[in-house]
């Protein structure tokens, strides 16, 4: 679990490394899924939304398959016009493969405002219960869903239906919690993460979408103290880095 330093005053515990937030967001396949086309063109996107350079060693990390399954998959999906391989190895999605990666993208928040806005699920759930069940809802379905909740509403983590992080920071300038400076106040909008347990680690907190707080103090180390409802809560990089927010202008 992200234990990204929760201490009462007077206390002091280091927060999570870099390696030890990642390892505790391994996803083991237990449950013996197959990767499908549609899990790399979704994780081709996600990577792309975060900043970072797809590249089929990022790719084989996140879904947890050998290298040479992802070079199988990547040289059939190249066949099929969706992507194509740089020389410098990285991938990028055709016209194509953008347009079917959106269409996932959306379809799978359309599924957790679903559960979360209707069924009443947990917002710290929702990621992993829309993945089973996004598959199942048709383009009719989907356009009744867009028309119940907005084109314009954004999803249980606080990301836009279209356009994802990208357009966040583009209509919102939007920012991460770790560049917002000491002493100013920001709104969050928006958490950029699926892992529960680190969801639940932020809820507990009362760090979610549309609270505001207050960057209060930074460590050297990056470890950062806000004021949220009165109390406080400490956060490592690893956090700050995945929370986005607006800063308020008094």
């Amino acid at each position: 679990m992200p234990r990204e330093t929760t201490r009462s005053p007077g206390a002091h515990r280091a927060p999570l490394s870099t390696s030890e937030y990642s390892r505790a967001k391994e996803k083991p396949r237990a449950l013996g899924w197959s990767v499908s086309r549609e899990d790399y063109l979704k994780a081709i996107w996600d990577l792309e939304q975060d900043d970072q350079s797809p590249i089929s060693a990022r790719l084989a990390e996140e879904l947890e398959v050998t290298p040479p399954a992802v070079t199988a998959a990547l040289k059939r999906m190249n066949r099929d016009g969706l992507l194509r391989m740089e020389r410098d190895g990285y991938i990028r999605l055709t016209r194509k493969g953008r347009a079917e990666a959106e269409r996932l993208a959306l379809r799978h928040q359309l599924a957790e405002k679903h559960l979360t806005e209707v069924i009443g699920l947990d917002w710290t759930l929702a990621h992993a219960a829309a993945e089973r069940l996004e598959h199942g809802l048709s383009p009719e379905v989907v356009d009744l869903l867009i028309r119940r909740f907005g084109a314009d509403s954004a999803c249980p983590h606080g990301m836009p239906l279209r356009g994802g992080l990208a357009r966040l920071k583009r209509t919102q300038d939007a920012v991460t919690l770790a560049d917002v400076p000491v002493g100013r106040s920001v709104e969050i909008l928006a958490v950029y993460e699926k892992d529960p347990q680190f969801l639940e680690f932020l809820d507990a907190r009362k760090l979610r979408p549309g609270v505001r707080i207050r960057v209060v103090h930074r460590e050297y180390d990056e470890t950062t103290t806000v004021s949220v409802g009165g109390h406080k809560a400490y956060l490592g990089k690893p956090a700050t880095t995945r929370i986005w927010g607006r800063i308020l202008h008094s």
